[in-house]
């Protein structure tokens, strides 16, 4: 497992290249590209942004175990189960 630093620096990184994506498909957009292209690159931006979030969930799990001795809060379960 990454230590935190380690995987705000990956997340930062993700978002930054999905940042990218969605600049690519304003732009698809606004060039008229067909509409299977436009919605195959909304996947993938999609797909992107639900792996960054996945990374930063398990990161917040591992930091929650960790406090919690080994158990799960409430509050916690309740944000792990909301994602």
């Amino acid at each position: 497992m990454q230590d935190q630093e380690g995987t705000q620096a990956d997340v930062l990184r993700r978002l930054r290249r999905i940042e990218g994506q969605v600049r690519g498909l304003q732009r698809m957009v606004e060039e008229g590209e067909p509409c299977r292209d436009v919605l195959s690159q909304f996947k993938a931006t999609r797909t992107a942004l639900d792996s960054a979030g996945r990374l930063l969930l398990t990161e917040f799990l591992a930091q929650s175990i960790i406090r919690g001795n080994g158990k799960i809060d409430s509050e916690t379960l309740e944000t792990f189960l909301r994602f």
